[in-house]
């Protein structure tokens, strides 16, 4: 980045930033995920450190809908931080959803190397967290 020491910004209980990149909870155990701009390395783990202790909130198996449309390149590292996430035995689905060819591209690389099967890519929002609700009626959005 330009020098600056990335920092993480708490929202709320349920919700944090980093860099350009915002998690939040919805419903019961839904992380959502809006990615922006470069995912640098330090980006990667600060994520990471983020989306853990949001998880540490959820009861249960954490579903994750992942918003790549405004996300840039990822660092070798970055990609395997993002894979360790979508292999942890507490995730139980991973919705990625995007237009641009960053998030088709970064997509199609962790599905290729993850050997979770509840793993797939969307164009849109709606299918994404209509596949996630599939088996998760309960869940009620924000």
């Amino acid at each position: 980045m330009d020098g600056k020491k990335m920092e993480i910004v708490q929202i709320s209980e349920k919700e944090f930033i980093v860099g350009g990149n915002r998690s939040s909870i919805i419903g019961d155990n839904i992380i959502h995920v809006v990615a922006s701009g470069e995912q640098t390395s330090e980006l990667a783990r600060l994520q990471f450190e983020m989306d853990s202790k949001l998880a540490s909130l959820i009861d249960g198996k954490v579903n994750y809908l992942i918003d790549l449309n405004k996300a840039g390149k990822n660092s070798p590292e970055a990609r395997s931080i993002w894979t360790r996430i979508t292999e942890n035995e507490n995730t139980n689905k991973v919705a990625i959803y995007g237009l641009n060819p960053v998030a088709r591209v970064l997509a199609s690389f962790v599905m290729g190397v993850t050997k979770k099967k509840d793993f797939r890519f969307f164009m849109t929002k709606e299918d994404a967290l209509n596949w996630i609700m599939e088996e998760n009626p309960k869940n009620n959005q924000e």
